[in-house]
């Protein structure tokens, strides 16, 4: 299994609206299968250089919805 950080759109954190937010994501296969809250800092400079690398890259990639995760 592997992760990594991705944008999702989680309404039930915002009332129902839209809500864009970093999570940690998990795969199966190449499948997101689960997600979780990201830990958003790091040990030393380095490591959160590394963070802000990741994030960028999450940008780039389709916004993924809370509703995908559902049922599995």
């Amino acid at each position: 299994m592997n992760w990594n950080h991705r944008l999702m759109n989680c309404p039930s954190e915002n009332g129902g609206e839209d809500y864009i937010t970093f999570k940690e994501v998990y795969y199966d296969e190449g499948k997101p299968c689960s997600y979780c809250n990201p830990f958003m800092g790091g040990d030393d400079i380095g490591e959160v250089r590394e963070l802000l690398v990741r994030l960028g890259k999450a940008v780039e990639q389709p916004v993924l919805h809370e509703d995908e995760f559902k049922g599995d």
